[in-house]
């Protein structure tokens, strides 16, 4: 194989040279952002438990159930944060792809404005029933509810 010369330099060995020394250097470098957060200085931690197989709640409502509750809240979120009185509201939500519905109350908004969380009751109607169940929304980064807690409320 033969190499080129370019003013008393062989190419072929610099180019190689280059390419580990830039591979090395990218290799050691690294970059995270938090997923689902465009906040990279401060992102938001919404906690909650790990859902598993034993939950009632998370195999009766789904994450995809508890999306749509979240989206709902998020529908009267202007409202929640203007008005202290919640008594007596409403608001049902419907969940097209798994058929499941509900309608979210008691919704507790006294602690919004310092922790971005309120509380609230739904019941769902399910496959294996209706069922009443006690849950707590977070806001995250991005204003938007997300569903940290559900369980099954006790009757």
């Amino acid at each position: 194989m033969r190499s080129y010369t370019a003013r008393h330099i062989k190419i072929q060995p610099f180019a190689a040279a280059l390419f580990v020394a830039g591979a090395t250097v990218a290799g050691c470098s690294q970059v995270s952002v938090p997923v689902g957060s465009n906040n990279v200085d401060t992102p938001t931690i919404l906690t909650g438990s790990i859902a598993s197989t034993a939950d009632e709640a998370y195999s009766d409502i789904n994450q995809d159930d508890r999306s749509i509750i979240a989206e709902n809240l998020d529908a009267i979120g202007a409202d929640l944060t203007a008005s202290d009185d919640t008594n007596g509201l409403t608001l049902p939500w419907l969940n097209s792809v798994s058929g499941n519905s509900g309608t979210l109350s008691s919704i507790v908004t006294s602690g919004l404005n310092e922790t971005g969380c309120l509380s609230f009751k739904t019941t769902a109607n399910t496959i294996t029933g209706i069922k009443l169940y006690s849950g707590t929304a977070c806001r995250d980064v991005t204003e938007k509810f997300a569903v940290t807690t559900l369980s099954v409320a006790g009757a």
